[in-house]
């Protein structure tokens, strides 16, 4: 007597599954932008110690180009407020998945309870 998962539930299973696997590559998205700011916050307090006449280098691609200590600050400092912002909409969207997330799953709950009859 095997019972067969109606199709509203396969629905609702797979529409879980996909929210997971969305949440999962966001969540990563996420991880690297974190990374991310740490390390411009890092570049940062280096500069600050660094003279004002100091010579710094910054990376394009494989090849490292000599900038000028208030130029690559000024980069780092947009790069650090373009990075917050998306991370902030990144843990907007974190949390509109997982109350999607939340909603499916009562979804499935709720289908399943009337599925079961009584003995």
């Amino acid at each position: 007597m095997s019972k067969e998962i109606p199709p509203s539930v396969q629905q609702q299973l797979l529409r879980l599954q996909q929210l997971q696997q969305t949440l999962s590559a966001l969540l990563a998205e996420k991880q690297r932008l974190e990374a991310e700011l740490v390390e411009i916050n890092s570049a940062l307090e280096e500069l600050e110690k660094m003279d004002e006449g100091a010579v710094v280098y910054k990376a394009v691609g494989p090849v490292l180009v000599r900038v000028s200590k208030e130029r690559l600050a000024v980069e780092l400092k947009d790069k650090k407020e373009l990075t917050e912002t998306r991370l902030k909409v990144l843990e907007k969207q974190d949390a509109r998945m997982r109350a999607q997330i939340e909603s499916v799953q009562k979804d499935i709950q709720r289908l399943m309870s009337g599925q079961q009859a009584p003995s």
